[in-house]
């Protein structure tokens, strides 16, 4: 069995997922925290985190996101929800309903070594007790269309349904990249019609210069 974890996420977790026999492979995730057989995606919270997601929207834009990328949604709230004041229950109920109604699941554990323990139970479920077999074959070129999927796909928060939307409504990548803020807002939303603008808008800075600042 084969978890794919972000390399920003505690190596506790990564320990006691090893333990159990996970093959634990490290990169980087934008769309979330875990992905388990390329078919769930699982965000880790704090209680404190995931409250104030709901109140700055950042938590919608995030299951969007997973949405677009994944078939199963989870979000993993890592405190009960018993310290939540009343002031922000509703709040929190308001969002549980509306999240459950989009299919993603909300599920409260202790600590870290729960979530370890809810991923290996999870990966076991999707994948049996059977090793993730990656498939060894010659790999085809790609047809010109499915590069250019391929280059949306890659873009910060545009994950493979956003990709296919755009190609159907603009039909070329020239489309995509000539498109104005507003066209782009009406088929995959205002936050990742920014985020396309301001990646084909932001000025290349030199490798060397990049290093220079970071030294400093």
């Amino acid at each position: 069995m084969r978890i794919i974890m972000d390399d920003r996420e505690p190596e506790l977790i990564e320990r006691l997922l090893r333990r159990e026999g996970i093959l634990v492979e490290r990169r980087r995730i934008e769309v979330a925290d875990y992905l388990v057989g390329m078919k769930a995606c699982i965000e880790r919270k704090s209680l404190n985190d995931f409250v104030k997601s709901i109140y700055d929207g950042r938590l919608f834009d995030q299951v969007d996101q997973m949405k677009d990328s994944c078939e199963v949604v989870i979000i993993l709230v890592e405190e009960p929800p018993f310290s939540i004041n009343q002031r922000a229950r509703p709040h929190y109920l308001g969002a549980l309903s509306s999240l459950a109604l989009r299919g993603v699941s909300i599920i409260h554990v202790s600590s870290m070594e729960d979530t370890a323990r809810f991923l290996v139970y999870l990966a076991r479920k999707i994948e049996g007790n059977r090793p993730s077999i990656i498939p060894v074959r010659k790999r085809r070129r790609l047809r010109s269309w499915e590069e250019a999927y391929s280059v949306l796909v890659s873009f910060p928060s545009i994950g493979p349904k956003s990709a296919e939307r755009l190609l159907n409504e603009f039909g070329t990548l020239r489309e995509v990249f000539n498109a104005d803020f507003f066209r782009l807002k009406r088929v995959v939303g205002e936050a990742r019609a920014r985020k396309i603008l301001e990646v084909l808008n932001t000025p290349f800075k030199p490798i060397r210069e990049n290093r220079l600042i970071e030294e400093d």
